[in-house]
């Protein structure tokens, strides 16, 4: 079962390639796989959560201007207060309601600090970003005329970093609770590949332990 000799990588890697399969399916057919729903919201989601998660415990005071800071204060944490916007986020919201309120009846109400489960997620999708847009074109799996992510920018700083981890969270709530997917929009494309991309930094990237 420990194939790279990390337990925890074969893990990731193996959502990673499970979601990836599972978003193939919604967009050659239209449709989510038997089971595919249930794989997002329970397995899929949690993960980029825990990214979510890493990043309030990475980022620090000194990355970003003061602008920046209050941009992120208000992303991040309890600091988000936006109403949801559309039913994927209702959903999110009600979901993420229903997760905190287990927390608090597990841990109480104090503040814990961020596992280290979580920090390792959020170096594993920075490597992800950084790495999208050099995917090789024959290597590019999305279903459409433009084989390459090229043009999908490597996020810039702390606040596009939350952006595009929003995005994925955003993106597979609404492919979870059946909202139309439509291939030619950029954020979808995005959020494949992301998981396309993650797929690629397997053994080959990452050789076994000795």
């Amino acid at each position: 079962m420990d194939r790279s000799g990390f337990w925890e990588f074969d893990r990731v890697l193996e959502l990673i390639r499970s979601t990836r399969l599972v978003l193939d399916e919604l967009l050659q057919a239209g449709h989510l796989p038997a089971g595919g729903s249930a794989y997002l919201a329970d397995a899929t989601l949690p993960h980029v959560e825990a990214i979510e998660a890493g990043v309030r415990g990475w980022l620090r005071s000194d990355m970003a201007d003061l602008a920046e800071l209050r941009y992120l204060v208000g992303r991040i944490a309890d600091g988000r207060v936006d109403p949801p916007a559309d039913p994927a986020e209702v959903e999110a919201a009600r979901t993420e309601t229903d997760r905190e309120r287990l927390r608090v009846m597990e841990l109480g109400s104090r503040v814990t600090p961020v596992d280290t489960r979580s920090m390792a997620a959020l170096d594993h999708a920075r490597i992800v970003f950084a790495f999208l847009p050099s995917v090789p074109e024959s290597e590019v799996r999305f279903p459409g005329r433009r084989p390459t992510y090229a043009d999908i920018p490597t996020p810039r700083g702390p606040a596009e970093l939350v952006d595009r981890i929003e995005e994925l969270e955003r993106e597979l709530w609404r492919m979870a609770i059946g909202v139309p997917v439509r291939p030619v929009d950029p954020a979808v494309r995005r959020t494949y590949a992301f998981f396309d991309a993650a797929e690629r930094l397997d053994a080959r990237t990452f050789p076994p332990a000795a």
